[in-house]
């Protein structure tokens, strides 16, 4: 960690660097085991996964159209090491801060997986489960200390799925180049409720919020509505960024709790019946088994049953005829 670091004992780089000034930042790394092992190194740049929390596994999402500086052009470092038993090595690794003045910070993660012994596979009822093991450590980069605030905006909002789990999603962009920590979401899709007090979201990123709609769990013998065609409203409030003296205050777990930001956001949605089906069709947690109709059962039986009165008023009204018949020809005969 350099003098030009930003914060003390924050487990990441945060470095303070003027434009087209040049760093190498050095990882030490120890092979503590008894054979070689090879490390692969990447650079990723950071990303809100759909859970809700900061990512930065290399190309994982698309970086968001906010992004203007991709911190991964910016920064070289070996792809390959390898590391001989009860050994030791340094990493380097060269940052560059663009050209231009920048406002806010740019961020990503160095990123260090074991090639050769990393993948470990267990088979459990016939599934194969595949380990992989990574450090990952954060690198920030800024011109200078001004604060710049996040900005939170709602696009499109509609039903989805997550996990085989029907859900609405939300999709939530902080076009800001700056962190959004902190984040306590509650979010009411006409019946269905959201509420997040856990989340952050990286600068000049977006993702979608799942809010559930289905058992998200353990069903434990209950099934999932199914989800119906129509018109729906979704309401979402966001607080940001926790601090004693923000403006502005809600309850967490029935704490008074201040923040510097809030958002509030309305947008009304349609799920069709096609959409709705088909994402039905696909929930696990949805009974499939068809519903008995009683009422038209009951149509039935009583359409049978009128049938049945018909046929046998026309029996007895014939076997009548046949027998005004049978005494009219004896009449003739006497």
């Amino acid at each position: 960690i350099g003098e030009n670091q930003v914060g003390q004992n924050l487990g990441y780089f945060n470095l303070l660097l003027k434009p087209k000034q040049t760093q190498n930042v050095e990882f030490t790394l120890n092979n503590n085991s008894n054979q070689t092992i090879k490390v692969k190194t990447t650079f990723g740049t950071a990303f809100t996964s759909q859970s809700g929390n900061v990512g930065y596994t290399p190309d994982l999402v698309e970086p968001d159209p906010s992004l203007k500086i991709n911190l991964k052009d910016y920064v070289k470092l070996p792809q390959t090491l390898t590391i001989k038993p009860k050994s030791t090595t340094t990493v380097t690794a060269r940052v560059t801060m663009p050209d231009e003045n920048i406002k806010g910070v740019i961020a990503g993660g160095f990123n260090f997986e074991d090639a050769s012994t990393s993948e470990s596979t267990q088979k459990s009822s016939g599934v194969s489960i595949t380990n992989r093991y990574r450090y990952v450590i954060g690198l920030v980069l800024q011109n200078d200390t001004v604060k710049v605030d996040p900005t939170l905006n709602l696009g499109k909002v509609g039903p989805d799925q997550v996990n085989g789990r029907n859900v609405i999603t939300a999709n939530l962009t902080n076009s800001a180049p700056a962190y959004l920590m902190q984040m306590n979401t509650d979010a009411v899709v006409t019946k269905y409720t959201y509420n997040n007090v856990a989340m952050e979201m990286a600068p000049n990123s977006n993702f979608n919020l799942a809010i559930p709609v289905s058992i998200p769990g353990a069903l434990n013998g209950k099934t999932s509505e199914p989800l119906k065609p129509g018109k729906y409203h979704l309401k979402m409030t966001v607080y940001g960024g926790k601090d004693d003296k923000g403006k502005y205050q809600t309850m967490v777990n029935d704490q008074v709790t201040k923040y510097d930001y809030k958002w509030v956001f309305d947008k009304d949605f349609v799920i069709t019946g096609a959409k709705a089906s088909s994402l039905n069709a696909k929930d696990a947690t949805i009974n499939h088994k068809p519903k008995i109709d009683w009422l038209l059962i009951v149509g039935f039986a009583a359409i049978i049953l009128l049938l049945l009165i018909i046929i046998f008023l026309l029996f007895k009204r014939r076997k009548k005829d046949e027998e005004e018949n049978e005494e009219s020809v004896e009449n003739k005969k006497d």
